[in-house]
């Protein structure tokens, strides 16, 4: 049994809580918006890292607590970026509790807050677990049957599960909870979730998904009340990474609904769109841009990866987005120390519709949180360009020896007369693989990121 269906404005909903956003009025069908989704689950925690090659037998992996670690299974679980690791330390810095969006506003979070629980009932013996949402419309029976170590940080919980709806309870629910409650299978206690339905959406998910990768010959012991009950596992989920993030987002070109465009705002010239239906849909939302647009002036430059410095510096560029454990940022010094060769053009997440960029001058004098480390040396001041957009989907470099003197030097200016000095926003469209356009009179608001 597959996990329940969604509607499409559920969908869409969900695939936004973990940070993909497609187009308001995408053509996907909701059949493929699904897959997506359980794609993205799949990223989110990091399955590839430990299902390498289907199927997973768990018992070739040692149990979690048999080799010494005194790291709890709620420690170990836990998954954050570099923006959500910084805002946790800087909270415990000045004794402040969690920094994270209250419960049950967001799908996503609360799914990694559940997985918390989970491992919580693990570390306290094994709890059952019952997830519920407050009008108990849909409920989730879960029991922990084992902890394996992939790696010291990395544990799979095997589980075993069932869903039902509040009309629909099973003969086998019923009994499974009764002999909790009442003490028939030796306990007389059961853990109480409450966990939204968009919340147990993705949960199933990641559920359904993982239990098709165990290995048929995998079967722990279980419950007589769990007989009817689905095997599977869980492990570690966090935000999705930077090239995650781009993946999923990418728009191949209509700002409307993501199919490729084929024509173009005749007033602008900026934005395109797949046909006509398109256009005059996006034309109320659109035409205060367009008014704005009429008429400016835009530079092409060249850029390079935002790996390479500029002469005479050495950068190693931590996204915000990157994990922060599975020693990411090792791997990146690693790159830099073997001189490895760039990847390539980073995704094209906005295919041709206008997007707001950062552009920062690198400085000596720059403040705040540092995500290149540079060589100190102020001869070198404002030779480079930093540009990236706001989920660093797109985080390149532009050296001021690689372009012509005259485009740096005008952008350099329209940032100069920022009101930082060193750094401002402005409207960017892709125009190839290392080239972008940028808008440099018609400025949008300044940007809180």
């Amino acid at each position: 049994m597959g996990p329940p269906r969604a509607s499409r404005a559920e969908l869409l909903g969900l695939l936004s809580s973990i940070g993909v956003d497609l187009p308001p009025k995408t053509k996907l069908t909701d059949a493929e918006l699904d897959k997506r989704l359980c794609k993205v689950l799949d990223s989110a925690q990091y399955l590839t890292r430990v299902v390498s090659t289907p199927p997973l037998d768990p018992a070739v992996y040692p149990p979690w607590s048999s080799q010494g670690s005194d790291m709890p299974v709620l420690e170990a679980i836990q998954r954050h970026n570099y923006e959500e690791a910084t805002m946790i330390d800087v909270s415990k810095m000045h004794g402040k509790g969690d920094p994270f969006p209250r419960l049950y506003t967001n799908a996503f979070n609360d799914l990694r807050q559940t997985l918390m629980s989970i491992a919580n009932a693990c570390d306290q013996g094994m709890a059952p677990l019952v997830f519920q949402d407050k009008g108990e419309a849909s409920g989730i029976c879960m029991r922990v049957l084992d902890v394996r170590r992939f790696d010291d940080k990395t544990p799979i919980i095997i589980v075993v599960y069932q869903h039902d709806l509040k009309d629909a309870l099973t003969p086998a629910s019923f009994d499974w909870i009764s002999s909790y409650v009442f003490g028939t299978a030796g306990r007389n206690y059961m853990a109480n979730v409450t966990a939204t339905v968009q919340e147990q959406h993705l949960l199933l998910r990641l559920l359904h998904g993982n239990r098709k990768r165990l290995a048929s010959s995998y079967k722990p012991k279980r419950a007589a009340t769990e007989s009817s009950f689905t095997l599977s596992f869980l492990l570690p989920v966090g935000p999705l990474g930077a090239v995650d993030m781009g993946r999923y987002n990418a728009n191949n070109g209509c700002t409307v609904c993501g199919q490729p465009a084929k024509q173009k705002c005749s007033r602008c010239g900026a934005v395109r769109y797949c046909d006509a239906v398109c256009q005059k849909d996006d034309w109320k939302a659109h035409r205060p841009l367009c008014d704005g647009w009429q008429g400016a002036k835009w530079q092409s430059l060249k850029f390079v990866s935002a790996m390479r410095s500029a002469p005479g510096t050495y950068a190693v560029r931590l996204n915000k987005y990157d994990n922060a454990q599975h020693n990411d940022a090792q791997k990146l010094l690693d790159r830099m120390t073997e001189h490895a060769e760039d990847d390539g053009p980073p995704p094209n997440t906005h295919g041709t519709t206008p997007f707001i960029v950062k552009v920062q001058l690198n400085s000596s004098m720059a403040k705040g949180p540092a995500h290149t480390l540079f060589r100190a040396d102020p001869s070198h001041d404002e030779m480079q360009m930093l540009i990236y957009d706001q989920r660093r989907t797109f985080e390149v470099s532009v050296n001021r020896n690689d372009v012509a003197e005259a485009a740096f030097e005008t952008v350099r200016q329209v940032v100069k007369k920022g009101d930082r000095g060193i750094k401002t926003f402005l409207w960017a469209t892709r125009t190839a693989e290392w080239t972008i356009d940028v808008c440099l009179d018609k400025l949008p608001e300044w940007q809180k990121w």
